[in-house]
């Protein structure tokens, strides 16, 4: 899934189209049939996130004009210039804006989601790896884990630790401190695979559950 602002779009004063405009570019777009989703299980069948007139304001500056749209289960990307509110609006999908004045409702699984209900079942990976330094792969994920996934037994958080190190080819750097500006340690690469690392396992186990990344590319050698 692709969003293309066409030419014809209104813009913001310094001249890049906003979000809510581009909306249209994929809105033709239907999720599959219940019959084809359902061997995918209950979280695939129809939208797997979904909103209806969100619009987003900080004082009295407009950031993004009421847009609504679904996202079928699988990968979509949202695509836009510099300026455009992508940020903007990944961060009041995924719970996390508390600044400023939002309007219209998220839906995950086509059940409405408060933004606290979001926080626990939409996993974030902001633009920035803020990662500690000082620890080690295996012992951040475990953290998470312990912290995110308290009801699982201590055998099971380790078996899901595990399995995302395996799922994002970290098993080898289970064991390496992921380092900062100070000291030695991962690659950019490594670094962001922690960093999604991290929000799988939040949201492990979650029939809504959906992961949203922020230019997970952005900095990569290719």
């Amino acid at each position: 899934l692709g969003f293309a602002p066409p030419a014809s779009h209104r813009r913001t004063p310094s001249g890049v189209p906003l979000l809510a405009d581009v909306q249209a570019a994929a809105a033709a777009r239907e999720c599959p049939p219940a019959r084809t989703a359902a061997r995918a299980g209950p979280a695939a069948s129809g939208s797997a996130l979904s909103w209806s007139g969100v619009a987003y304001d900080v004082g009295r500056k407009r950031i993004l004009e009421p847009n609504s749209h679904r996202l079928c289960p699988g990968l979509s990307c949202l695509i836009g210039p510099s300026g455009a509110g992508k940020s903007s609006l990944l961060g009041i999908l995924a719970g996390r804006k508390s600044r400023g004045r939002l309007r219209g409702t998220v839906a995950l699984g086509g059940v409405r989601a408060s933004s606290a209900e979001r926080r626990l079942q939409v996993g974030y990976v902001t633009q920035d790896d803020v990662l500690p330094g000082t620890s080690t792969v295996a012992e951040h994920l475990h953290f998470h884990a312990r912290v995110r996934l308290p009801w699982l037994p201590q055998e099971q958080r380790a078996a899901v630790v595990a399995s995302t190190l395996t799922a994002l080819s970290l098993t080898r750097k289970a064991s390496s401190l992921i380092g900062d500006a100070h000291m030695r340690g991962l690659s950019g690469g490594e670094r962001r695979r922690v960093s999604v690392a991290v929000e799988l396992i939040a949201i492990h186990g979650s029939p809504r559950g959906v992961l949203l990344m922020d230019e997970p590319l952005s900095g990569l050698d290719s």
